[in-house]
């Protein structure tokens, strides 16, 4: 499992290099986007910007197999874990930020 976890870092550092921009940034900047176009409220998170994309790629695998397809599912779906986890870190249950309200939960 760690050769595969590893195999993976080394493509988000590729991709990263590639396209320019950290993948959270951009995944928060489209949930940003995404989250005017369809008059909301409150942003798309990243993380789920992330597993919409993982969505999109499962979806192509119906027709034709193509590996490289599987790679960017697993490495969407490895970087939503990722930013979903690091988000519950920031709030508790009930979306208050816990540095912002002291220790002190409704």
């Amino acid at each position: 499992m760690e050769n595969k976890e590893q195999k993976l870092k080394e493509i988000r550092k590729s991709k990263q290099e590639e396209y320019g921009t950290d993948f959270g940034v951009a995944m928060n900047d489209i949930g940003h986007l995404w989250s005017v176009l369809l008059g909301l409220d409150a942003a798309i998170p990243g993380y789920m910007v992330a597993n919409m994309y993982v969505a999109a790629k499962l979806y192509r695998t119906k027709e034709k197999f193509k590996k490289d397809t599987y790679v960017d599912a697993a490495n969407y779906l490895y970087q939503a874990e990722e930013m979903h986890q690091a988000e519950e870190k920031i709030f508790n249950t009930d979306g208050i930020v816990k540095d912002q309200v002291d220790g002190w939960y409704y």
